[in-house]
């Protein structure tokens, strides 16, 4: 059974745009400055105005600890694999494997093999913005600055 398509296919001409080589709606995630969230774990953090994304990089034997915030986070693993807590659960994370963290639920993990995800924060994090902001990095939306 086919499906029907979310989206309807409309003329689209290029030329009807501004063209520009610079997007205020585009980050280049290697020019974003790392940040150190643990002693070993890095990410390049960018925030718009309802959402944070932490590009995190954790090496093999590091150990993020148990913890809990006000904001849900979604976890998507990119590569590698890490044993992961949520709650009263303990369960292989894997690349290509999405984990919704719940608000106020207690988590964390380690990884053997390391791992490269990507965290969704919902709201952004004000511990996460204040670090930021320390780091000079923007904050919100570059349309909204």
């Amino acid at each position: 059974m086919a499906t029907q398509p979310a989206y309807t296919t409309e003329d689209f001409n290029p030329e009807d745009f501004k063209k520009v080589e610079k997007s205020k709606y585009v980050y280049t995630v290697a020019e974003v400055p790392l940040l150190n969230l643990t002693e070993v774990s890095k990410t390049h953090m960018i925030a718009s105005d309802r959402a944070l994304l932490s590009f995190i990089t954790n090496p093999p034997g590091t150990t993020f600890p148990l913890h809990s915030h006000e904001a849900e986070q979604i976890l998507i693993i990119l590569e590698g694999s890490e044993e992961h807590v949520v709650g009263d659960e303990r369960f292989l994370l894997k690349a290509g494997d999405v984990c919704i963290h719940p608000s106020n639920v207690r988590h964390g993990g380690k990884t053997e093999t390391g791992f490269k995800g990507i965290d969704i924060f919902l709201p952004p994090r004000a511990d996460y913005l204040e670090l930021m902001r320390q780091h000079g990095l923007p904050t919100r939306n570059r349309d909204s600055l």
